[in-house]
């Protein structure tokens, strides 16, 4: 099979690729705290999630980039984040390393939401400077209630920060980093009398609003959810998910065109 993982080619077998002009998969991930039993590597399960997709579509997976913005976690030992300020360069530098190359599908997996917004901002950035459009796949945000029913047994299951799906992840994929004697329930999530969704969502009367807390002020060991729904099979299932659908959306990508064209400034609508 191919070399798919960037970090493993020679610059000789990188040029030859890029000829082909295929997919970047750019994995991202973070290093925070997922409660005191599953590891804070996240970023592991980025590499895992784009390796996969690249072995089944062509596409080219980038080394994964493992810290991420996760300032809120802080408070945690273990978690290492990123300046907004500092991802952002660094995710500039990364995406110019494949455009001077003429690579014009860049498509980051992004599997911390903490990064989203940085991503959004270098992604507007290259459209600005470079005329091109990108894209973000989020594969743990297509975790369905149809899907969780399928993994779970319910639509609605408590699952969360510090529980799942990175408990499941976690022993399908590095079970001997997982210490399930340090498995603790999660706390009923709250500040000030208000119920959290997570560190920055709250509801009150029914309706979300944003209060700005680090996790440890809404949860004590940093849990959210019911973390004895995780298991090996869980995990296997999420990640097949994700693939599959991730898959199908770089071959939709690669058909997409990326370059724009038009000049800067408002597009003429064309009458029908």
């Amino acid at each position: 099979m191919p070399k798919v993982e960037l970090c493993r080619m020679t610059w000789r077998e990188a040029e030859e690729a890029f000829r082909k002009n295929p997919v970047i998969l750019l994995p991202l991930g973070s290093i925070e705290q997922h409660g005191p039993h599953v590891p804070v590597g996240d970023y592991r399960y980025a590499a895992i999630v784009a390796k996969r997709i690249a072995e089944r579509t062509g596409a080219i997976a980038a080394p994964t980039v493992p810290w991420g913005y996760s300032d809120y976690f802080r408070p945690f030992p273990g978690t290492l984040s990123l300046r907004p300020e500092t991802l952002t360069l660094l995710l500039q530098d990364l995406c110019d390393g494949f455009t001077r190359f003429g690579l014009d599908h860049l498509l980051f997996v992004c599997c911390h939401k903490g990064n989203l917004p940085i991503i959004e901002q270098v992604a507007r950035r290259l459209r600005e400077t470079h005329r091109l459009r990108t894209a973000t796949i989020e594969p743990w945000a297509w975790l369905t209630p149809a899907f969780k029913r399928e993994v779970y047994g319910d639509e609605k299951a408590p699952i969360g920060h510090g529980s799942d799906p990175m408990g499941s992840l976690a022993m399908a994929s590095f079970p001997e980093d997982v210490r399930a004697d340090l498995m603790e329930a999660a706390p009923v999530p709250g500040f000030g009398g208000v119920p959290f969704q997570t560190s920055s969502v709250a509801t009150f009367e029914g309706v979300p609003v944003h209060v700005y807390l680090d996790f440890d002020e809404v949860t004590q060991n940093g849990v959210m959810g019911n973390p004895k729904l995780s298991s090996v099979e869980g995990g296997r299932k999420i990640l097949d998910r994700v693939v599959e659908i991730g898959s199908k959306f770089v071959r939709q990508f690669a058909a997409m065109p990326t370059r724009i064209e038009d000049p800067p400034g408002p597009r003429a609508v064309k009458s029908a």
